[in-house]
Protein backbone atom coordinates (compact mmCIF):
# COMPACT_ATOMS: atom_id res chain seq x y z
CA UNK A 1 0.00 0.00 0.00
CA UNK A 2 1.96 3.48 -1.32
CA UNK A 3 1.19 6.08 1.59
CA UNK A 4 0.98 9.52 1.12
CA UNK A 5 3.62 11.38 3.83
CA UNK A 6 4.21 14.77 2.53
CA UNK A 7 -0.24 15.27 2.45
CA UNK A 8 -0.57 13.58 6.53
CA UNK A 9 2.33 16.30 7.29
CA UNK A 10 -0.09 18.73 5.78
CA UNK A 11 -3.18 17.60 7.09
CA UNK A 12 -1.55 17.51 10.50
CA UNK A 13 -0.41 20.95 10.51
CA UNK A 14 -3.94 21.82 10.83
CA UNK A 15 -4.97 19.85 13.54
CA UNK A 16 -5.05 20.53 17.12
CA UNK A 17 -5.91 19.55 20.96
CA UNK A 18 -7.28 21.59 23.96
CA UNK A 19 -3.41 22.44 25.15
CA UNK A 20 -1.34 21.35 21.45
CA UNK A 21 -0.73 22.58 18.63
CA UNK A 22 0.85 20.17 15.31
CA UNK A 23 3.25 22.45 12.66
CA UNK A 24 5.65 20.58 10.31
CA UNK A 25 9.19 20.22 12.04
CA UNK A 26 12.43 22.25 10.88
CA UNK A 27 15.73 22.51 11.77
CA UNK A 28 15.21 25.27 14.53
CA UNK A 29 13.74 22.45 16.35
CA UNK A 30 17.60 20.79 17.18
CA UNK A 31 18.30 23.63 20.06
CA UNK A 32 15.20 22.78 22.16
CA UNK A 33 15.78 18.87 21.58
CA UNK A 34 19.79 19.69 22.19
CA UNK A 35 18.38 21.06 25.66
CA UNK A 36 16.70 17.65 26.53
CA UNK A 37 19.27 15.80 25.56
CA UNK A 38 21.41 17.21 28.33
CA UNK A 39 19.06 15.24 30.58
CA UNK A 40 20.75 11.40 30.95
CA UNK A 41 17.20 10.06 31.59
CA UNK A 42 16.26 11.39 27.87
CA UNK A 43 19.39 9.14 26.31
CA UNK A 44 18.74 6.21 28.56
CA UNK A 45 16.99 3.99 26.48
CA UNK A 46 17.40 6.12 22.66
CA UNK A 47 18.87 4.10 19.90
CA UNK A 48 21.57 6.79 19.10
CA UNK A 49 24.17 8.37 21.30
CA UNK A 50 23.70 11.71 23.51
CA UNK A 51 25.27 14.37 20.97
CA UNK A 52 28.00 15.85 22.49
CA UNK A 53 27.24 19.54 20.77
CA UNK A 54 24.58 21.35 18.84
CA UNK A 55 26.44 20.57 15.47
CA UNK A 56 25.53 17.11 15.93
CA UNK A 57 21.78 17.56 16.50
CA UNK A 58 21.01 20.00 14.05
CA UNK A 59 22.82 17.51 11.46
CA UNK A 60 20.14 14.74 12.94
CA UNK A 61 17.50 17.49 12.44
CA UNK A 62 18.51 18.22 9.05
CA UNK A 63 18.13 14.87 7.96
CA UNK A 64 14.85 14.43 9.47
CA UNK A 65 13.46 17.72 7.65
CA UNK A 66 15.17 16.71 4.49
CA UNK A 67 13.47 13.25 4.28
CA UNK A 68 10.10 14.77 5.68
CA UNK A 69 9.97 17.14 2.24
CA UNK A 70 11.22 14.01 -0.43
CA UNK A 71 8.09 12.33 1.51
CA UNK A 72 10.01 9.46 2.84
CA UNK A 73 7.91 9.98 6.54
CA UNK A 74 6.08 12.35 8.52
CA UNK A 75 7.54 14.86 10.96
CA UNK A 76 5.58 17.34 13.00
CA UNK A 77 6.50 19.14 16.29
CA UNK A 78 3.66 19.35 18.99
CA UNK A 79 4.04 23.39 20.49
CA UNK A 80 2.18 24.46 23.40
CA UNK A 81 -1.36 26.34 21.76
CA UNK A 82 -1.12 29.90 23.78
CA UNK A 83 2.58 30.38 23.06
CA UNK A 84 4.30 28.05 20.25
CA UNK A 85 6.90 26.55 22.91
CA UNK A 86 8.60 23.24 21.32
CA UNK A 87 6.95 20.09 23.39
CA UNK A 88 7.99 16.94 21.35
CA UNK A 89 8.90 15.57 17.68
CA UNK A 90 6.78 13.26 16.42
CA UNK A 91 7.60 11.18 13.53
CA UNK A 92 5.83 8.31 11.41
CA UNK A 93 7.97 6.29 8.96
CA UNK A 94 7.51 2.95 7.13
CA UNK A 95 7.92 0.36 9.53
CA UNK A 96 11.00 -1.93 8.20
CA UNK A 97 9.41 -5.59 8.49
CA UNK A 98 5.91 -4.65 7.95
CA UNK A 99 4.94 -3.50 4.91
CA UNK A 100 2.11 -1.22 4.92
CA UNK A 101 2.56 -0.86 8.63
CA UNK A 102 3.36 2.64 9.72
CA UNK A 103 5.76 3.05 12.83
CA UNK A 104 5.42 6.30 14.79
CA UNK A 105 8.55 7.92 17.76
CA UNK A 106 7.75 10.43 20.08
CA UNK A 107 10.71 12.31 21.71
CA UNK A 108 9.23 14.99 24.70
CA UNK A 109 11.58 17.39 26.44
CA UNK A 110 11.74 17.15 29.89
CA UNK A 111 10.02 20.15 31.06
CA UNK A 112 6.65 18.50 29.69
CA UNK A 113 6.98 15.05 31.12
CA UNK A 114 4.92 15.67 33.50
CA UNK A 115 1.12 17.28 33.14
CA UNK A 116 0.35 14.14 30.59
CA UNK A 117 1.47 16.09 27.62
CA UNK A 118 2.87 13.20 25.94
CA UNK A 119 -0.30 11.30 26.13
CA UNK A 120 -2.46 13.94 24.64
CA UNK A 121 -0.07 14.19 21.74
CA UNK A 122 -0.14 10.43 21.52
CA UNK A 123 -3.90 10.25 21.41
CA UNK A 124 -4.27 13.98 18.88
CA UNK A 125 -1.66 12.05 16.55
CA UNK A 126 -2.91 8.76 16.56
CA UNK A 127 -6.82 9.78 16.21
CA UNK A 128 -5.61 12.34 13.53
CA UNK A 129 -3.29 10.09 11.48
CA UNK A 130 -6.61 7.00 11.39
CA UNK A 131 -9.08 10.20 10.73
CA UNK A 132 -7.12 12.20 7.86
CA UNK A 133 -5.56 9.23 5.83
CA UNK A 134 -5.50 5.89 4.95
CA UNK A 135 -3.18 4.01 7.97
CA UNK A 136 -4.50 0.81 8.50
CA UNK A 137 -1.93 -0.22 10.98
CA UNK A 138 0.18 1.90 13.46
CA UNK A 139 2.97 0.38 15.24
CA UNK A 140 5.28 1.68 18.20
CA UNK A 141 8.48 0.03 19.63
CA UNK A 142 10.03 0.65 23.17
CA UNK A 143 12.61 -0.69 25.52
CA UNK A 144 10.40 -3.00 27.94
CA UNK A 145 12.56 -1.72 30.99
CA UNK A 146 11.52 2.06 29.74
CA UNK A 147 7.84 1.45 31.79
CA UNK A 148 6.42 4.98 31.02
CA UNK A 149 6.84 4.89 27.46
CA UNK A 150 5.13 1.21 27.13
CA UNK A 151 2.43 2.63 29.52
CA UNK A 152 1.64 5.54 27.44
CA UNK A 153 1.76 3.16 24.38
CA UNK A 154 -1.04 0.90 26.27
CA UNK A 155 -3.10 4.67 26.97
CA UNK A 156 -2.94 5.40 23.71
CA UNK A 157 -4.91 2.23 22.54
CA UNK A 158 -2.02 -0.02 21.51
CA UNK A 159 -1.14 -3.48 22.77
CA UNK A 160 1.80 -5.57 22.86
CA UNK A 161 2.92 -7.14 19.43
CA UNK A 162 6.07 -9.46 20.16
CA UNK A 163 9.35 -8.61 21.37
CA UNK A 164 12.41 -7.86 18.58
CA UNK A 165 16.17 -6.87 18.48
CA UNK A 166 17.39 -3.90 16.59
CA UNK A 167 20.69 -2.28 16.07
CA UNK A 168 21.41 1.06 17.56
CA UNK A 169 23.70 3.59 16.42
CA UNK A 170 26.58 2.84 19.41
CA UNK A 171 26.96 -0.57 17.32
CA UNK A 172 25.12 -2.94 19.56
CA UNK A 173 21.51 -4.30 19.60
CA UNK A 174 18.73 -3.88 21.83
CA UNK A 175 15.21 -5.84 22.53
CA UNK A 176 12.41 -3.54 22.15
CA UNK A 177 8.71 -4.53 22.96
CA UNK A 178 6.25 -3.51 19.63
CA UNK A 179 2.94 -2.52 20.28
CA UNK A 180 0.07 -2.20 17.67
CA UNK A 181 -3.56 -0.65 16.65
CA UNK A 182 -4.86 -1.58 13.95
CA UNK A 183 -7.63 0.94 12.04
CA UNK A 184 -10.59 -1.34 13.43
CA UNK A 185 -9.47 -0.99 17.03
CA UNK A 186 -9.37 2.30 16.98
CA UNK A 187 -12.44 2.89 15.59
CA UNK A 188 -14.22 0.25 18.26
CA UNK A 189 -12.54 2.18 21.18
CA UNK A 190 -9.79 4.14 21.17
CA UNK A 191 -11.28 7.71 19.72
CA UNK A 192 -10.37 11.23 20.74
CA UNK A 193 -11.15 14.54 20.06
CA UNK A 194 -9.32 17.12 17.77
CA UNK A 195 -9.98 20.75 16.36
CA UNK A 196 -9.30 20.85 12.89
CA UNK A 197 -8.81 24.25 10.70
CA UNK A 198 -10.61 24.01 7.56
CA UNK A 199 -9.99 27.38 5.87
CA UNK A 200 -13.23 28.76 4.01
CA UNK A 201 -11.11 29.68 0.89
CA UNK A 202 -8.91 27.75 -0.54
CA UNK A 203 -5.77 28.92 -1.75
CA UNK A 204 -4.44 29.19 -5.22
CA UNK A 205 -2.51 27.13 -6.69
CA UNK A 206 0.53 27.35 -8.85
CA UNK A 207 -1.05 27.81 -12.04
CA UNK A 208 -3.28 30.44 -10.63
CA UNK A 209 -6.51 28.07 -10.20
CA UNK A 210 -7.99 27.30 -7.08
CA UNK A 211 -6.63 24.41 -5.42
CA UNK A 212 -9.59 21.92 -4.78
CA UNK A 213 -9.84 20.66 -0.70
CA UNK A 214 -10.30 17.29 -0.37
CA UNK A 215 -12.37 15.64 2.30
CA UNK A 216 -10.64 13.34 4.30
CA UNK A 217 -9.85 9.62 4.23
CA UNK A 218 -12.52 7.91 6.43
CA UNK A 219 -13.66 11.13 8.43
CA UNK A 220 -15.32 11.54 12.00
CA UNK A 221 -18.46 13.58 12.37
CA UNK A 222 -17.23 17.17 12.43
CA UNK A 223 -19.11 19.47 14.90
CA UNK A 224 -19.32 22.81 14.61
CA UNK A 225 -16.98 24.69 17.45
CA UNK A 226 -18.42 28.37 17.36
CA UNK A 227 -14.89 29.16 16.17
CA UNK A 228 -14.41 30.53 12.37
CA UNK A 229 -12.61 28.22 10.06
CA UNK A 230 -12.73 25.38 13.17
CA UNK A 231 -14.58 21.73 13.66
CA UNK A 232 -14.80 19.29 16.40
CA UNK A 233 -13.91 15.87 15.21
CA UNK A 234 -15.78 13.83 18.03
CA UNK A 235 -14.65 10.36 18.17
CA UNK A 236 -15.17 9.98 22.12
CA UNK A 237 -17.34 11.82 24.33
CA UNK A 238 -14.40 11.37 27.28
CA UNK A 239 -11.81 14.24 26.63
CA UNK A 240 -8.34 14.39 27.88
CA UNK A 241 -7.56 15.66 31.74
Amino acid sequence: MSFDFVELTERLERVSSRRVALRQVSLADAWPLFQATRNESFNEHLLWPQPRHEAELLTRLNLITHEARKGRLCAVSAVVKQTGEWISLFRFLPHGRRPGAIEMGLWTHDRFWHGRYSLEIGRLCVAAAFSLSNVQTLIGASAPANRSSCELMRLVGLRPLELVRRPTEMGHEVELQEFVIERQDWERAHRTRFELFEPAVALRGEAGTAAPVAPPVAPASPVPSGTPGLSTRVDDPVTLP
